[in-house]
């Protein structure tokens, strides 16, 4: 009977003993498993999202802060749309989706990562999808959308409010040039509440 090799001692020795002992197919699975171990632990769940959960309570409280000139956008649901960001959108829906603005109930909506979209009172485009925004302008649907999104010089690509992180919180910067294109009147509190104000 073949006597196994007893295990050396020391880091090198241990190391070169592992890649002897371990044929190189199962050291491969070892890794993969570890790999898939350590990016499941990297990602969020949603009710432990703390970025998700600041940005859906500024999207709601920001829906309340403005007023759409268009009158159409005063019937049907209220809606918001979230392109990209899963945990945003299921806090949304968890914290939000039965409440209402004004008499408009909430209508919370997960939209394809395309520049083709549904009328949306407010619209989150991550920086993921930064690209997608000059073609989202371009549209009828968003001409009377509030655009937010959530990377450097994103008020410069058409957003009209922009969320920019703070030390452990975020905080958030509007453009009222933006707003104005949009035909969206940005109430006094949410500008004194901003960290910037373009004009």
């Amino acid at each position: 009977m073949k006597q196994c090799a007893p295990r050396p001692k020391g880091r090198t020795a241990v190391s070169a003993w592992v890649r002897r002992t371990i044929p190189a197919a199962a050291m491969a699975l070892m890794l993969a498993v570890v790999g898939m171990l350590s990016g499941g632990a990297m990602q969020r769940e949603p009710d432990k999202d703390t970025t998700a959960i600041i940005e859906a309570s500024y999207l709601y409280n920001i829906a309340k802060l403005v007023q759409w000139r268009d009158p159409a956008m005063g019937r049907g649901p209220f809606i918001i749309g979230v392109m990209g960001s899963a945990n945003l959108y299921q806090e949304l829906v968890n914290k939000y989706a039965n409440r209402s603005i004004g008499k408009q109930p909430i209508e919370v909506r997960k939209l394809p990562e395309v520049a083709e979209v549904d009328r949306c009172h407010i619209l989150f485009v991550p920086a993921a999808n930064r690209d997608l925004l000059p073609g989202i302008l371009k549209q009828a649907n968003a001409r009377s959308t509030l655009l937010v999104s959530d990377f450097p010089d994103a008020l410069n690509h058409g957003a009209v409010v922009n969320f920019i992180p703070a030390r452990s919180t975020l905080k958030y910067e509007i453009s009222m040039a933006n707003a104005g294109k949009q035909r969206i009147d940005v109430g006094l509190t949410l500008r004194q509440l901003a960290d910037k104000v373009v004009e």
